[in-house]
């Protein structure tokens, strides 16, 4: 009699062990931290972006502080995740690598929608569309058309689509020697360098063109480069719960008519 109690007691053991052990694995699948869930532990958004690209992230000469549509953006989705901001600038070639290494949660920074950046980081629904656009000194008269660049010095905003239509239309095509494609981390600075006279032509994100052109005197847009750019807002492939997060805001500020509101505030 004894032994089968003995016996009765090791298989209750052996079930409430199974059963703490099947309780356990349940409750680290159930509290798994998601993306999501990780900034709001935080308390903080981070976000990275480029500076000098105007209207969407550019130095207020005043506050001294980053203001833009992206920036904007930025600050909406923080407010929906119930966080503060953090924004930092940065060379736009060292975006996607701080994507994917989680120094920022995400860049929103005019950055295009490639398959070649789809292939590292993921984009949420796209925002806006551009084009690209030369932008040239007001009194030259030499420089009308893609045609024209042939042999002439051009500035671009370097890891841009700018950059890459240079390199595959003009320096590929031998239009253009590679030497004579001047590179800059913030597109502010190809400006300068046009500005200055060091080159003779800048390519860029034609609505950022419009905005340079508005508010430096002596520049131009000569010709608007039909390429069909939608910028989306860039994350690591593996925050699955804050790309969806952020696509439901998206959509629920295109439906609203907010998102139009803040195109139209900085256009």
């Amino acid at each position: 009699m004894i032994g089968v109690k003995r016996k009765a007691w090791a298989v209750i053991g052996v079930v409430v062990v199974i059963s703490l052990i099947a309780s356990s694995f349940a409750g680290c699948i159930g509290e798994r931290e998601t993306s999501v869930d990780i900034i709001k532990s935080r308390g903080k958004l981070i976000v990275g972006t480029s500076g000098g690209f105007p209207p969407f992230e550019v130095i207020n000469e005043t506050t001294q502080q980053l203001e833009g549509l992206d920036i904007d953006l930025a600050y909406r989705i923080g407010q929906e995740l119930g966080v503060t901001v953090e924004i930092r600038n940065m060379d736009f070639a060292a975006l996607i690598g701080a994507v994917k290494t989680g120094m920022i949660d995400m860049a929103i920074a005019g950055m295009t929608i490639t398959e070649e950046r789809n292939k590292s980081v993921a984009f949420s629904k796209p925002y806006f569309r551009a084009d690209q656009a030369i932008v040239v000194k007001a009194d030259r008269t030499d420089i009308n058309s893609p045609a024209d660049l042939a042999g002439k010095k051009i500035a671009v905003n370097q890891g841009t689509t700018g950059d890459f239509w240079v390199d595959e239309n003009l320096v590929a095509t031998g239009l253009v020697a590679e030497q004579d494609v001047h590179k800059f981390g913030f597109a502010s600075d190809a400006l300068l360098e046009l500005v200055a006279d060091r080159v003779d032509a800048l390519v860029i994100d034609s609505p950022v063109a419009e905005m340079y052109v508005a508010r430096t005197s002596g520049l131009k847009v000569v010709y608007t480069i039909v390429t069909n750019e939608y910028y989306g807002i860039c994350m690591n492939k593996n925050a699955v719960e804050l790309i969806e997060f952020v696509n439901d805001l998206i959509e629920e500020m295109e439906a609203s008519g907010e998102m139009q509101a803040l195109i139209d505030k900085w256009f």
